[in-house]
C-alpha cells in the first residue's frame, strides 16, 4: 500500500474548483428551467453541452486532489511529476530531502514572478541513470540528480516537514539494510 509523504496543494485545487462549479450550476439550472417550462429539446441539449466542460474540469481537479507529490511503496519513492503517473525511484539511491526556494511558475505579480519554498531531493551521484527525467515544469524539475518539487503544488513546506521526510527515509533505508543478509 502506498504511503503518502508529500500531499498535493488541496487549498489551491479547491479554489480552482469554484469557477467550474459556478459554471456547472448555471448550466444545470438552465437545463432544469428549460425542461420544467416545456422549452424545445434543443435548449436542454445545449445546456447539457454547456455543462460538460466544467464537469470535466471538476473531475480533473478532484483527481488531482487524490494524487500526492511524493509517496513510498515497496522500496521505491514515487515522484509524481505528471498528473497521471509516478516515476518510481529506488529508495536506496535517495540521499536526503532539503528545503529550497525558487520560482513558483505561477503568473507574475506586479511584474515579478513569485517565489515559493521547494522540496529538493538529492539522489546518489553514482546513480547516473537517474540524473535527468522529464517533469511538468509547474510541478518541478529533475536535473543533475536533484529533484525539485515546487511548493505551489503541494502542502505547506516547512522545517518540520523536511525533518519528517528525512526521518522516514532514514527509517526505511535502515529497515532495508537490516533485511539484507
Amino acid at each position: 500500500m502506498k504511503e503518502v509523504w508529500l500531499r498535493s496543494n488541496r487549498r489551491a485545487l479547491l479554489v480552482g474548483m469554484v469557477l467550474p462549479g459556478v459554471w456547472l450550476a448555471a448550466a444545470v439550472g438552465s437545463m432544469t428551467l428549460s425542461v420544467s417550462s416545456a422549452q424545445p429539446a434543443i435548449i436542454s441539449a445545449i445546456c447539457l453541452l454547456l455543462a460538460l466542460p466544467p464537469l470535466w474540469m471538476l473531475l480533473g481537479l478532484a483527481f488531482a486532489m487524490t494524487r500526492p507529490r511524493i509517496a513510498y511503496e515497496s522500496g521505491e519513492m514515487l515522484v509524481y511529476g505528471e498528473f497521471h503517473r509516478a516515476t518510481r525511484v529506488p529508495v536506496d539511491i535517495v540521499e536526503c530531502f532539503f528545503l529550497g526556494q525558487g520560482p513558483s511558475e505561477l503568473p507574475k505579480l506586479g511584474g515579478r514572478e513569485p517565489e515559493t519554498s521547494n522540496v529538493v531531493i538529492r539522489l546518489a551521484e553514482s546513480a547516473t541513470e537517474w540524473k535527468h527525467r522529464e517533469m511538468r515544469p509547474a510541478f518541478g524539475q529533475w536535473c543533475e540528480g536533484y529533484i525539485t518539487i515546487r511548493g505551489a503544488w503541494c502542502e505547506p513546506i516547512n522545517r518540520e516537514l523536511m525533518q519528517r521526510l528525512n526521518r522516514r527515509l532514514s527509517e526505511i533505508q535502515q529497515q532495508q539494510a537490516e533485511a539484507k543478509p
